[in-house]
């Protein structure tokens, strides 16, 4: 006997709900499933809660918690790791970009032996330190307010300064570098007959104490220290080794620092987001305390 096409359809319905009570079921087991270890993106104070009623209540009272250990305890015991290595490599920026800008600073007013010579003939490395290092003092400076403060705005800025300092001393050293290895010898010698002008020549040869380009009677500029039977030596040797030490100490110096400059900028990349120890509500609202006593 069949069964009547009525009774068919009712219990394909009955068959179609039951089945459509099993999904939403299983839905709710695997989104409650999901709170409970931590998965809920909206929902990151704790795993082990299993609903959101009273969260408001909890997070005051762990906000409590917290302001209490700030108050408590001294600062040194509630610094993370993660602060304690974004403070080294900060200190670490501003120390050596500080040595950066002494040196460039002395070059510029004079301070150093021959730095009428190298500001004349080598001014672009000179003001791509101080560039370099003044962007990397201010933004050492910037990093240890947002480490003291704790704040991860002023540490995303950090992060980004980082680059443009790094960039710049590894320019330095480029430039000290390619110079240095590429026919310096020839090169100096084509720019003195070629390219530099009197005052030029007459400044390198003061400074060195030398007349002439290979002798007195090669290309040299004629003054009352400097004439055809005096008894000095040409200035090819005397700056040949000026030059090549000074561009080996710069592009050394230089790319001795890319590996300092990528510590501080991992450091900063890693630990920029661990601060400090306090977890972070995703729900609007819920502001640490913190965040209270800035907008006050």
């Amino acid at each position: 006997m069949r069964p009547h096409h009525g009774a068919q359809l009712t219990a394909t319905s009955s068959v179609g709900s039951y089945d459509a009570r099993d999904r939403s079921i299983s839905s709710h087991r695997s989104s409650a499933h999901n709170l409970a270890v931590g998965h809920d993106p909206n929902y990151n104070m704790i795993q082990s809660d299993t609903a959101l009623e009273g969260l408001a209540e909890r997070w005051h009272a762990y906000q409590a918690w917290w302001e209490k250990q700030y108050k408590e305890k001294p600062f040194y015991q509630l610094w993370t790791k993660s602060k304690w290595i974004l403070l080294l490599s900060a200190l670490l920026l501003l120390s050596y970009s500080g040595a950066a800008f002494a040196v460039s600073l002395g070059y510029i007013l004079g301070h150093f032996e021959y730095s009428v010579v190298v500001l004349e003939f080598h001014r672009n490395l000179i003001y791509i330190t101080l560039a370099g290092s003044c962007v990397g003092i201010f933004s050492a400076l910037v990093g240890l307010v947002g480490i003291f403060r704790e704040n991860r705005m002023w540490l995303s800025w950090y992060n980004l300064m980082l680059w443009p300092v790094f960039a710049l001393y590894l320019s330095v050293g480029y430039i000290a570098f390619r110079r240095s290895k590429n026919h310096l010898r020839a090169h100096l010698k084509d720019e003195w007959v070629h390219s530099y002008s009197r005052d030029q020549r007459l400044l390198v040869q003061r400074n060195l104490k030398c007349c002439g380009y290979q002798d007195s009677t090669y290309f040299g500029e004629y003054d009352l220290r400097c004439f055809p039977m005096i008894n000095l030596p040409g200035c090819q040797h005397k700056y040949n080794l000026y030059e090549d030490k000074l561009l080996t100490t710069c592009w050394t110096a230089s790319f001795a620092l890319v590996p300092l400059q990528l510590f501080v900028m991992i450091a900063a990349l890693l630990c920029s987001n661990h601060v400090d120890g306090m977890l972070r509500s995703g729900r609007p609202g819920l502001k640490s305390f913190k965040e209270k006593k800035h907008r006050e």
